[in-house]
C-alpha cells in the first residue's frame, strides 16, 4: 500500500483539536499507542531508511514495514501492515531470535477522523502535539490539508523519532 503523509506541529493540543472540529471532522476516542522500532544489531534497516515497527494500540498488535521515502516534497513510501495475534513482547522475542532488537520506543495518544479520502490523526507525544494526515495518494493528502487550512509545503516529513531527536530528547 502507498502511504502519503505529512505532519503539522501545533503549540497546544486544544488548538489542533479545535481546528479539526471546526472543519466538521469527528475524532475517535483517544487510543494509547506503544511503539517499538526494531533494527538489526548492525543498524542495517535504519541505514537503508527502512522502518520495522511493532505497535500495540488498544490491545491490538500491528506489525509494520515501511520502505524508504520516495518523494522529498511529502513523505511517500510503501507501507505494509498486518495485525498479529500475539502480544508485542512475544513478537519482540521472536524477532530477537533472528537478530533484531528494539532500537527505540515511543508512546503517543492518537485520535483519528476522516477528511475526504484521507485520515486525520491528532497525536500527542511527550515532545509535542501534531496533526498527521495520511492518504493513499498525494492528491488526497493535499486536498485534506487544504480542507484543514494547512499548507502542504509547511508539513513535516520527519518521523516521530526524528522529531523527538530534534526536540532534544529520546526515549
Amino acid at each position: 500500500m502507498l502511504e502519503c503523509e505529512l505532519k503539522f506541529r501545533f503549540a497546544a493540543f486544544v488548538e489542533a483539536r479545535e481546528l479539526i472540529s471546526s472543519r466538521g471532522i469527528a475524532l475517535s476516542a483517544p487510543v494509547e499507542e506503544e511503539n517499538a522500532v526494531l533494527d538489526s544489531l548492525d543498524g542495517s534497516l535504519s541505514g537503508k531508511r527502512i522502518l520495522l515497527r511493532i505497535r500495540n494500540a488498544g490491545g491490538v498488535t500491528i506489525l509494520t514495514v515501511k520502505t524508504p521515502v520516495e518523494d522529498s516534497r511529502m513523505k511517500i513510501r510503501k507501507e505494509y501492515e498486518t495485525e498479529v495475534c500475539c502480544p508485542p513482547q512475544a513478537l519482540e522475542e521472536m524477532f530477537a531470535a533472528i537478530g533484531f532488537r528494539v532500537a527505540r520506543r515511543y508512546s503517543k495518544t492518537r485520535m483519528t477522523g476522516r477528511c475526504g479520502d484521507a485520515t486525520v490523526c491528532l497525536d500527542r507525544l511527550h515532545f509535542g502535539t501534531f496533526i498527521e494526515i495520511e492518504a493513499g495518494s498525494p492528491e488526497a493528502l493535499v486536498e485534506a490539508a487544504s480542507l484543514l487550512g494547512l499548507d502542504p509545503s509547511d508539513g513535516l516529513r520527519e518521523n516521530y523519532l526524528e522529531l523527538e531527536d530534534m526536540a532534544g530528547g529520546n526515549v
